[in-house]
């Protein structure tokens, strides 16, 4: 037996123990997203949920192409939690992994790979407690397309650093279109989760939302949402969003300056920076703006929205243009568009039950 195929056989059989692991983490974990990355209570329990989940279907998964090249993994600060199954796909592939990460990125999220790097062949998987450069462009493609004889060349199995980054792909902002037969109540409240989750800071975040038809019901929905939602501590359950740091604040107040500047953008809501008595933030108010046809190419940074009142024909070419560049999408209402790979559809009413904290409750406006 070959040693990718006893480091594939290993890594199986111990993933049960590894989601004990996770499992017994998981509030040492949430404490740390909360004091360190601002995450609130319910963006946690989220993302700590789907963090198992996935790790139940690679258990479940049969992988028959066992063996490859060693590679490395980055845990992003901006992307938490990621790395774990980036580094188990790697593991039951029967390839060794060196785990790295960002500075300023969630230690906590890799105790519980740490802690399982003992038991796991010699060598098999390295969990570096330094930070590092992001020096390569992360690919989940690895060394593919690169000839065998270059791979032996430029790979070293005892120099980690030649070792290939396979991920974690750093994440694109996302788009939405809203079709013209669209609820506008449940696309403002599909904006307000994906453009306001963690005050703006989320990579995935919707910056930009094309919309075909009226806005004036939308804009009423947007601005109660925008006004209405609730930021605060991470550790009080009932925030939404919390407290962002410098650079997103200093990025957003630059932005909002530049929209409101431009002559052919509408403000919907004019954000700003918020205060709480005995609470240092800091925290900003979430800005939107309206414009027709064609959004101008200007910086969107933190809790900002951008609404592109256009025609289906145009929404069309913009959002298959950002699907392109590697952007998903976000589509509230419609036939299912099938030109763009990544896409997440919401159709018919908005659900209370399933509406995360913070939010305000849908009422008539």
């Amino acid at each position: 037996m070959g040693r990718s195929t006893t480091l594939a056989a290993a890594a199986r059989a111990r993933i049960p123990e590894f989601a004990e692991r996770l499992a017994l983490a998981a509030d040492a974990i949430g404490a740390a997203l909360a004091s360190e990355l601002h995450f609130v209570a319910w963006d946690r329990e989220q993302l700590i949920g789907l963090v198992q989940s996935r790790l139940q279907t690679l258990w479940a998964r049969r992988i028959t192409d066992v063996g490859g090249l060693p590679a490395r993994v980055l845990e992003r600060r901006a992307q938490p939690l990621e790395a774990l199954e980036a580094a188990w796909e790697l593991l039951l592939c029967g390839r060794s992994v060196r785990v790295e990460h960002e500075p300023g990125a969630c230690m906590a999220a890799l105790d519980p790979l740490r802690e399982l790097a003992r038991v796991l062949p010699t060598g098999a998987l390295v969990v570096e407690t330094e930070a590092c450069a992001d020096d390569s462009p992360s690919t989940s493609r690895g060394m593919a397309g690169m000839s065998a004889s270059h791979r032996a060349l430029r790979v070293s199995e005892d120099d980690p650093s030649t070792w290939p980054r396979v991920g974690v792909v750093r994440a694109r902002p996302r788009v939405a279109w809203v079709d013209e037969a669209a609820d506008r109540e449940l696309a403002a409240y599909v904006l307000a989760r994906t453009c306001l989750r963690r005050s703006g800071m989320d990579p995935r975040s919707v910056q930009r939302a094309f919309v075909v038809g009226g806005v004036e019901l939308l804009e009423r929905h947007v601005r109660r949402l925008w006004v209405g939602a609730q930021l605060g501590p991470a550790d009080d359950p009932s925030s939404f969003a919390g407290p962002v740091d410098r650079a997103t604040l200093d990025g957003f107040l630059a932005a909002q300056a530049a929209w409101r500047a431009c002559p052919d953008a509408m403000p919907w809501c004019e954000g700003g920076v918020l205060e709480r008595t005995g609470d240092p933030g800091p925290y900003l108010a979430p800005a939107a703006f309206l414009v027709e046809g064609t959004a101008p190419d200007l910086p969107i940074v933190g809790p900002l929205l951008v609404v592109v009142r256009t025609s289906a024909e145009r929404a069309r070419a913009e959002v298959e243009a950002a699907a392109r560049d590697g952007a998903a999408v976000v589509q509230v209402g419609g036939k299912p568009i099938a030109f763009a790979d990544d896409v997440r559809s919401f159709r018919g009413a908005v659900l209370v039950e399933r509406l995360p904290p913070g939010l305000p409750e849908p009422r008539p406006v």
